[in-house]
């Protein structure tokens, strides 16, 4: 045919098809229209739905529905079709990649579901399931488990065996996901328990392969898919997408184990039956497949070839454009798309092409910060930060690189920006949450249920530690959590603060500050060296296995064990002490008389800077050792963010409180120390002051509301299997999660208890303590005890540091000066010197003068006013005498 005969043939076909859909659109625009005038909402919902599952590309007019409709759904059949529409909504979104949207849609289901109570409408099949299969793919993991639970307990186990069956394989991936192999491993036992179907068996056992991949265990797990593979001979798509999964494994095992061309047939067969039972759809797991076949390219040594894997990937994702330029303004949270990006600036390095490298990470980054927008677990968005640590520390590896190559300072200041990005940022996110809870009107409606929901929380979690059937109100811990996360999502989204840019940071921190900023990655350790407002350096200080080991076995041989191995070994001590500080500060000079600000990392968290060895020449006398605290005045952070954030608005609030329990046990066994401190306090500071029985969670958040600085000297422990952060009031206890947003709170929290600032660590946020959790609701300062105080030293620090503070000192350089104080009295024995007795004791956060009201001396006033009178009377006396000579 010519070609201009073909040119009119094509344009012909193409005028004809665009007539057919003018055509279909008139017809269901004149059938909606009718609906409408007879006020027939089910049929005109309906009609909208079924159109778009015959047109897919008219997506967008379906996704316009809720814009389009006139009226909110009355009667039950009207709500199912809600329902139903939601739930096509969500199923739609995920077919073309937009996950975010798809949880959007099904959790919208979810609340209106129980809203309106439309217990006809299926909400396990259409609702439950890929919602919690989304959550999972998201890395939402907590709230994915929660409804597959519920889920399971929804269900008849004799009549619907298989969708438990299916739901436990769902919960299995969820816990593997999260490392948990062994609760993962359980889910597929009770799923094989029930199972029926040959489906869902056969995904049962991927799942069961993939657990045999994470322990190492390799040619079982390639067994036992090819196994499945082979066994699976009806072709359907319930069973086409079984083979997919069992494909995509095979071709992860054979990629771990460097078996690349085994691997790319694997993935290419899994591409084959998405391009076959699948076709425009499935896009996110195209994109996946892609984008593994990619890191084989790179593997392989040909970064050109995987450069154009992955931009295909990033178009498939919506990403890319056709010309391969990326729209960071697309960039969504997504696991798969932080992968991508990963893996292309991987390919950039390999190409020697520094500048596109970092570039892409940082877009991974960016994705990696956009999911955990999504996520409304604390826990989720603890794991979440743990992760990105690696993708952080390559960042940072390639911004050190250019800086070294072209020495810009530019550079310096994103490897600052960068690892505030891994730090802290839940407790940023709760800084941010309380702020917004206090701006908002308090007769808002949503504000008032979130409140309510969060002290039902609290109050669930107490009776969890509390009670003997714990596990049952742990099921409505979970619950409510989950409503909580639905409460106001954009409220939740605008919670999740980003991480000021560097410029930002440095400007606003106090001016003077010396801050060293740690960083450990999955390699190296680093430290970011910042003085007056500037990034004067970064240097890598060590390997991150070998200085930790070393200091975690340093922390716990010389003060999480007690105060033998000090008293025993002080030359050892005082060597070991001195091997870190070389360590932690041989590229970074420190003057003397500075304000130190150390934002610590990992174990560092757990050690208090103040007793460190400065000097290698060891001295016996005890009291002449050349300690850091001689030479600068400490404090600490747990992130630069957190601490800009979380700064005092009134300052001027003077009124005190302290409460002591002076006694323990249940034979009222008295805490001498105790009573001495609050003796001391006593006589130097005007407040409100109780003791014992006096002291409750009650009176607690009384005094917390009411006071500028609040001081609180008892036990503190950690409770339970979670190890939750306790204070001991005597007959009552306070628990970390206890601790609510409070409109008013105190400046500064002084925590004069054992392990107050000691916890769990969170890698990449920190240790979860006492401390943190009142930097959370607010607080801008707390000192606080990182190991079991000695009681003699801490009662006399403490008395004394209220001294410096009434002499207008910062709380910083008060508890210095105290420290200072102690170190040069004459002590009752020299080894009341070292550091375990004297340096419990840390500020975290604001380093700001507080304002207190001093005790009045009635000795000194009846004194002076005595004396006053004597001089008054002589003179009357003189007076006269001069008079009656006169």
């Amino acid at each position: 045919m010519p070609l201009k005969y073909l040119r009119f043939f094509v344009l012909l076909c193409l005028a004809f098809c665009h007539a057919a859909a003018y055509a279909q659109d008139a017809t269901i625009s004149k059938n909606l229209a009718d609906l409408k005038a007879k006020n027939d909402l089910t049929e005109w919902l309906y009609q909208r739905i079924d159109y778009v599952n015959a047109n897919p590309q008219q997506l967008p007019f379906l996704l316009a529905t809720q814009k389009d409709v006139w009226r909110q759904p009355v009667t039950l059949e009207e709500r199912i079709a809600w329902l139903t529409l939601l739930s096509t909504q969500g199923y739609d979104q995920l077919q073309v990649g937009d996950i975010l949207s798809s949880i959007n849609y099904y959790e919208e289901a979810y609340a209106y579901f129980y809203k309106y109570k439309v217990m006809q409408f299926d909400v396990v099949e259409y609702v439950f399931k890929p919602l919690s299969n989304n959550y999972t793919r998201l890395g939402d993991l907590e709230r994915a488990v929660f409804i597959q639970q519920k889920t399971v307990d929804r269900l008849n186990a004799f009549e619907n065996a298989d969708d438990i069956a299916s739901t436990y394989n769902n919960m299995a991936i969820a816990y593997y996901t999260m490392g948990n192999l062994d609760m993962a491993a359980n889910c597929v036992a009770r799923g094989e328990k029930l199972v029926k179907s040959p489906a869902i068996k056969f995904r049962l056992q991927n799942i069961l392969a993939e657990i045999f991949n994470d322990q190492n265990q390799l040619p079982k797990a390639r067994a036992l898919l090819q196994k499945n593979i082979s066994s699976q001979k009806k072709p359907d798509q319930e069973t086409a997408y079984g083979k997919f999964g069992a494909y995509t494994t095979l071709g992860d095992i054979d990629l771990k184990a460097g078996q690349l061309n085994a691997a790319e047939n694997s993935f290419k067969a899994a591409l084959s039956i998405i391009d076959i039972w699948f076709k425009g759809y499935r896009l996110r797991e195209k994109a996946n497949l892609t984008a593994r076949l990619g890191k084989i390219e790179r593997l392989r040594n040909h970064p050109e070839k995987a450069l154009i894997l992955f931009d295909n990937a990033l178009r498939i994702l919506r990403i890319n454009t056709l010309q391969n330029k990326t729209l960071a303004q697309n960039i969504y949270g997504e696991n798969k798309l932080v992968e991508i990006f990963h893996e292309k600036a991987l390919t950039y390095r390999l190409l020697k092409q520094d500048g596109q490298a970092l570039e892409n990470m940082r877009y991974a980054l960016l994705a990696n910060d956009k999911i955990r927008k999504e996520f409304a677990d604390n826990k989720t968005k603890e794991r979440l930060q743990q992760d990105g640590k690696e993708l952080a520390e390559t960042a940072i590896e390639m911004a050190m690189g250019l800086y070294n190559t072209a020495y810009d300072k530019k550079y310096l200041n994103l490897i600052l920006e960068i690892a505030e990005q891994t730090k802290a940022r839940t407790l940023a996110d709760q800084i941010q949450r309380t702020k917004q809870q206090l701006a908002t009107n308090i007769h808002d409606t949503s504000l008032r249920k979130r409140l309510d929901l969060e002290r039902a929380i609290a109050y669930n979690e107490r009776l969890v530690m509390t009670e003997k059937d714990g596990a049952k109100y742990q099921k409505k811990v979970n619950a409510l959590k989950y409503d909580l996360s639905l409460l106001n999502k954009k409220y939740r989204e605008q919670a999740a603060g980003s991480v000021l840019p560097s410029a930002a940071i440095l400007a606003a921190l106090p001016e003077g500050i010396h801050a060293i900023e740690f960083f450990f990655g999955t390699r190296f350790v680093y430290a970011i060296d910042i003085k007056n407002r500037y990034v004067n350096a970064v240097s890598r200080i060590g390997g991150t296995d070998s200085l930790r080991a070393q200091l975690t076995l340093f922390i716990n041989t010389y003060y999480r064990n007690g105060p033998d191995a000090m008293l025993n070994s002080p030359k050892e001590f005082f060597l070991a002490s001195n091997q870190i500080y070389t360590t932690l500060f041989k590229n970074t000079p420190l003057q003397a008389n500075e304000r130190l600000c150390v934002i610590a990392d990992d174990v560092l968290g757990y050690l208090s800077f103040d007793g460190l060895i400065t000097g290698n020449k060891y001295e016996p006398a005890m009291s002449k050792w050349p300690f850091l605290i001689r030479k600068v005045t400490t404090t600490y952070a747990f992130s630069l963010n957190a601490l800009i954030k979380n700064k005092a608005k009134d300052i001027n609030r003077d009124a005190f409180s302290g409460l002591f329990v002076t006694h323990e046990g249940s034979n009222n066994t008295p805490i001498i120390a105790v009573k001495k401190e609050a003796t001391a306090i006593s006589k130097l500071v005007k407040g409100d002051y109780l003791y014992d029985d006096e002291v409750s969670t009650k009176t607690f958040f009384n005094s917390f509301e009411n006071s500028g600085t609040l001081h609180i000297s008892t036990h503190a422990y950690l409770s339970g299997i979670n190890k939750e952060p306790t204070l001991d009031f005597g007959k009552d206890k306070l628990f970390l999660f206890e601790l609510l947003a409070r409109r008013n709170k105190p400046n500064l929290i002084v925590l004069s208890a054992c392990r107050t600032g000691d916890g769990l660590l969170a890698k990449g946020e920190g240790i979860i303590s006492l401390s943190r959790g009142f930097s959370a609701i607010g607080t801008p300062a707390t000192i606080a005890g990182l190991w079991n105080v000695n009681d003699e030293a801490v009662s006399q620090i403490t008395a004394d540091m209220y001294k410096f503070l009434l002499r207008g000192q910062s709380s910083g350089a008060a508890l210095h000066q105290a420290k200072l104080a102690w170190l040069n009295k004459a002590q009752a024995s020299d080894v009341m010197y070292l550091p375990y007795y004297w340096d419990s004791l840390i500020l975290m956060g604001a380093d700001e003068p507080v304002y207190l009201q001093a005790v009045s001396n009635k000795v000194y006033w009846y004194a002076a006013m005595g004396g006053a009178l004597v001089i008054i009377m002589a003179f009357i006396y003189l007076k006269k005498q001069r008079r009656n000579k006169a």
